[in-house]
């Protein structure tokens, strides 16, 4: 029918037809086309009447920038045997519409038939809703890599999607080195199988959303294999068949580097490096404790450097603290890993000995006195400084004592040590 029937053959059957719908044949001898026919719904595309339009030539009845790709794949079309698909815009009236246009031959070429179907279906709405996809999407892609935090997202392989800038800068990798590799590679050894645990945790919780303030610590692997403290919130949705997870992260190097400096302050005398009062006194509550509890000896060894007012005054507060820091790196060298060893104010020292008892602290304090009286320090001008300490020595099974009382028993002793001539140990078993 469509091969040789005439408009008024043809129009009542194309009528029936849903969409956009013509009948095109080529002019013999000539690369025009004319319209055989067409519904009623094609004057959207002509906007004429189709009987205006009838056994007209595509230059007629379309504008010229429609007509001339249309022909060009009418055409093709013909020549190929092959459908062609376009899309294209048609403005009227200021009004752009997009529509799909479908090009076939009726029959092959060979059987003596130029005509062409042409099907246009209008797809303006789609075109809209895709640029707004667009739009949407380039939005997301702004906010995402403009933002302060890392943004990280995997799949259920744990094969990275996505990782904005922030997140390339705290691992120090470029954008064509993370999509399509796997997270591990940021994760340090150590914390792998861990990490590998929580995502399956994660993924089959009934929680959409999880901070991961729980967890002691997060650690990331840079790529120069320099690790970072990261802090980190998860989230995951639904993608087709799988889960996506997405992390934001946030280096918080410069906030661990706080905190563990106020942490040292808060337990280290800042001149010596030695532990301060307040952690001494601590440990020494808990020593005591665990004296009373198993029947165990804990020796108190308590020093003072002797006339260093007089080096003070002399030679000047550096020159003093020269002095301090000598004594603390000479006992921190000659005490064992589960002893204290604390400056308690001004020029005295205290020394926790666990497990020791009065007459092996008297050989330490001995000991100790000795090598400060060994020690000489060479001040600005050449001359040489000697120093000495005085030390007092007790021990307890921490029945009936106190912080309290047992500083009360060992400054005394350090007194008689004092009084007796300095630079030596006096001690109350």
């Amino acid at each position: 029918m469509f091969k040789q029937g005439t408009h008024s053959e043809l129009f009542k059957s194309l009528e029936s037809i849903g969409a956009s719908f013509a009948i095109f044949e080529l002019q013999a001898g000539t690369s025009n086309f004319k319209l055989v026919s067409a519904n009623t719904l094609y004057e959207e595309i002509t906007e004429k009447p189709i009987n205006e339009c009838v056994n007209k030539t595509i230059i007629e009845i379309l504008p010229r920038y429609v007509e001339k790709p249309l022909r060009e794949h009418f055409q093709r079309c013909l020549s190929e045997q092959n459908s062609q698909e376009i899309e294209m815009i048609i403005e009227r009236s200021g009004v752009s519409r997009w529509w799909r246009v479908i090009i076939s031959p009726v029959l092959p070429r060979n059987q003596g038939c130029d005509r062409l179907i042409n099907t246009c279906i209008e797809i303006t709405d789609k075109k809209m809703l895709e640029k707004q996809l667009i739009i949407t999407r380039q939005r997301f892609q702004a906010v995402i890599e403009n933002a302060y935090d890392g943004i990280i997202t995997i799949d259920d392989k744990q094969t990275i999607k996505l990782m904005n800038q922030a997140a390339r800068d705290i691992f120090g990798v470029g954008e064509s080195e993370v999509c399509g590799t796997n997270l591990s590679r940021f994760i340090p050894l150590r914390y792998r199988s861990k990490h590998l645990e929580y995502i399956a945790s994660f993924r089959h919780s009934v929680m959409d959303s999880r901070p991961m303030h729980s967890r002691a610590s997060v650690t990331g692997l840079r790529v120069d294999g320099t690790e970072v403290p990261l802090e980190v919130a998860i989230s995951k949705i639904r993608v087709g068949p799988e889960t996506e997870m997405t992390a934001v992260i946030r280096d918080i190097s410069e906030r661990a580097r706080l905190i563990d400096e106020l942490s040292r302050a808060a337990t280290q005398d800042s001149l010596t490096g030695l532990y301060n009062r307040r952690f001494t006194t601590r440990t020494l509550s808990k020593e005591l404790e665990r004296c009373r509890r198993f029947n165990h000896v804990l020796s108190i060894v308590i020093m003072d450097l002797d006339n260093f007012k007089e080096i003070n005054d002399t030679y000047g507060h550096s020159c003093g603290d020269s002095v301090l820091k000598i004594v603390a790196e000479t006992l921190s060298k000659d005490i064992r890993e589960i002893d204290t060893f604390c400056r308690w104010g001004g020029e005295e020292f205290v020394v926790l000995l666990p497990e020791t008892n009065f007459e092996a602290a008297i050989i330490w304090a001995q000991r100790a006195c000795a090598l400060i009286a060994s020690k000489e320090i060479e001040e600005l001008s050449g001359q040489i400084i000697s120093i000495t300490a005085s030390f007092g020595v007790m021990a307890t099974y921490g029945k009936d004592e106190t912080i309290d009382t047992l500083m009360q028993k060992v400054d005394k002793a350090l007194y008689h040590a004092k009084r007796s001539g300095k630079n030596c140990v006096y001690g109350f078993e």
